[in-house]
């Protein structure tokens, strides 16, 4: 059951688009989000709008570089009225760049820690001195899983990567899929693409491995994805809806993500 609830996700979606919206569209608003955050963010909608009928949100799964070339290219007709990131580099990059495409600073929204999954090889104590072909995103797109990937595995990546061992993804989401679907014998990912805790108790697939690495004790690199307000030409209605989504997405009632086993920067 868990897995399929990851499935959309883990394949790597490249775009796509969820809507809550049920009222005028001249109320809506639309949230672009990272494929890795795409599951947990359609929840926290639900629970959003659940808590505000009044609102609606679309949200559009895109990769960051796309939804960034989509801000770009759009200026403040473009299509996006947050962007939501899986790090702060790209709302980092229209912040500096393009300062007058954003309004307001980036932020924070969640945390991720990284994790070394299996479904057919013991993990539980971490990568094996027998190294086998592995995943992981791409570290030298600065993809905040993949340098944590390498900071974890130290000298050994060097050497996987002589041997030819590394599968580079272009995300967390892609790297599970690499595991879960394509028979990889294990792979670095994200928690959330592996766990949920609705019931405030961490949940994995039956059956499945997996060793959770450490903050600040095995990797560096802390994974917090991180969100940017677009300004786009809004409404005053849809500026409202946008504030009321944004104070919602950084508050404790955020629960939609830690039931994906994210932490909340709210919390910390």
């Amino acid at each position: 059951m868990l897995k399929e609830q990851f499935k959309q996700l883990a394949i790597g979606v490249a775009a796509f688009t969820f809507s809550c919206a049920t009222a005028k569209a001249a109320t809506t608003i639309t949230v672009a989000v990272t494929p890795t955050a795409a599951n947990a963010i359609v929840d926290l909608v639900a629970d959003f709008v659940n808590a505000n009928p009044t609102y609606d949100v679309a949200v559009v799964g895109s990769s960051d570089s796309l939804s960034k070339d989509a801000i770009v290219a759009g200026g403040a007709t473009g299509p996006y009225d947050l962007l939501l990131a899986q790090s702060y580099s790209v709302p980092a990059n229209l912040k500096y760049y393009y300062p007058t495409l954003v309004s307001g600073d980036p932020f924070p929204f969640a945390k991720d820690t990284l994790v070394l999954y299996s479904t057919t090889v013991d993990i539980s104590q971490g990568i094996p001195l027998q190294l086998q072909a592995f995943s992981l995103p791409d570290p030298a797109t600065a993809d905040p899983y993949g340098v944590a990937a390498v900071q974890a595995l130290g000298p050994e990546y060097l050497y996987a990567q002589g041997q030819s061992l590394t599968i580079k993804t272009a995300d967390a989401g892609g790297s599970y899929a690499q595991v879960a679907y394509l028979g990889t014998a294990y792979g670095f990912t994200g928690k959330s693409q592996i766990c949920t805790a609705v019931t405030n108790v961490d949940q994995y697939e039956p059956g499945s491995f997996h060793h959770e690495y450490v903050l600040g004790q095995d990797y560096t690199t802390d994974i917090v994805l991180a969100g940017v307000k677009i300004a786009r030409t809004r409404t005053v209605d849809q500026e409202t809806a946008l504030t009321a989504f944004v104070n919602f997405l950084v508050s404790a009632k955020a629960t939609a993500l830690q039931h994906h086993c994210y932490k909340l920067p709210s919390a910390q």
